[in-house]
């Protein structure tokens, strides 16, 4: 498992071992592929919104795509915006702000799950499409929250508990 950085200085992801891309990229890939996304809507049907068509959503779902691309360009190019307009906490109750917390960022069903660091400093765990209310209810969002605690735990065990920190583990890898 290494971190790579993805934007600025402001938001880094996971590439995780045995995997070709990091998990920004991977993401970003398989949101635009449309053999992909028919695939898994066709896959996750029962779960697509009432009167929503597979090739409907699909075209939807790379628009979306475009657009955390695009707004997550925009805040890191400005110093003056923070990601924290993009990405909040996992938990919709939770209300104060803990050490490496878990958090999401959200375009209609797709979601990009990372570990806050520091006010303006993100790593990317990972993605899915959540067509369904809860995580738990579906085994590609239950291995995202597995991939949030494993990057997390991964993040404590090397020591991280601010910025600084990271940066000194981010530079020595």
């Amino acid at each position: 498992m290494k971190i790579v950085n993805i934007f600025a200085g402001r938001l880094f992801a996971f590439h995780y071992t045995g995997e070709i891309d990091n998990e920004y990229d991977r993401l970003m890939d398989l949101w635009t592929d449309t053999e992909y996304l028919r695939n898994f809507l066709k896959a996750n049907q029962k779960d697509l919104p009432k009167g929503k068509q597979i090739n409907d959503m699909a075209t939807s779902i790379i628009e979306d795509s475009d657009v955390i691309d695009n707004t997550l360009v925009t805040l890191t190019k400005d110093s003056g915006l923070k990601l924290t307009t993009f990405f909040r906490p996992l938990h919709n109750q939770e209300y104060q702000t803990k050490l490496l917390s878990k958090q999401k960022g959200r375009e209609n069903v797709l979601r990009m799950y990372a570990i806050k660091i520091d006010e303006d400093c993100f790593v990317i765990t990972g993605g899915a499409i959540k067509l369904t209310q809860l995580m738990e209810e579906r085994a590609h969002t239950q291995e995202e929250l597995h991939k949030l605690e494993r990057a997390r735990s991964y993040l404590k065990e090397n020591g991280i508990g601010d910025a600084d920190s990271f940066f000194e583990l981010f530079n020595r890898q």
